[in-house]
């Protein structure tokens, strides 16, 4: 059977069986991926590598990482296509088990598996799968996130309001103390939030969400 594959603008990708296929979650994300030359990315499960080629063709550097090492391929396959080899980085490891202590970005992203789910479960599947309250890669992540931001540094994630994400907005808010919803898309039996976290410009004026 031949792979499926995905577009955003005038990008096309290969995807995989086995690898999550880009879907509104993915395009609400790429649709607002501000970045540049300027930048360092991290993408945190990249799966078939359409966010982070979308940073690397707007000339950002990606470090790009999965668990699974179908999608490390997949996203490897996709990059060698466009020849962006030099401006990505693919790594295989669950969230940043494979960044080393002293890097930093400027913009970390993450789409993470945030709908309820467990082992067991007939439709179950770890790409969308966050524990039984959808929540548990998003509160690992954000357990760490912030210390592999650079100083002027800033978070792009990707949230689901069937999976609290009032907690994610606190937990953000204590954090970096700058917190909005940078984009939505509403659908007929949730809605997707990216949340946009910065560290504060000015810590006279702090805002919140």
């Amino acid at each position: 059977m031949s792979p499926a594959s995905a577009f955003f603008q005038d990008i096309w990708v290969i995807v995989h069986d086995g690898v999550y296929e880009p879907a509104e979650d993915t395009f609400l994300l790429c649709e607002h991926l501000d970045v540049g030359p300027q930048d360092r990315m991290l993408e945190l499960g990249c799966g078939c590598g359409l966010v982070t080629i979308t940073a690397a063709k707007r000339g950002a550097q990606v470090v790009a990482t999965d668990n699974s090492p179908l999608a490390v391929q997949n996203t490897q396959e996709n990059v060698e296509h466009y020849k962006l080899q030099g401006r990505v980085d693919v790594r295989l490891g669950h969230l940043f088990e494979p960044i080393r202590p002293d890097e930093r970005f400027s913009v970390i992203a993450f789409n993470p598996p945030y709908l309820p789910g467990t082992k067991g479960e007939p439709a179950f599947d770890p790409s969308w799968s966050g524990g039984a309250d959808g929540r548990q890669t998003t509160d690992a992540f954000l357990a760490e996130c912030s210390r592999f931001l650079d100083a002027k540094g800033r978070l792009l994630l990707v949230q689901s309001t069937l999976t609290n994400p009032d907690r994610t907005r606190q937990i953000l808010n204590t954090q970096f103390c700058e917190c909005s919803v940078k984009a939505e898309r509403a659908f007929f039996f949730e809605r997707l939030l990216l949340y946009e976290a910065r560290r504060p410009r000015d810590r006279g004026r702090v805002k919140k969400l």
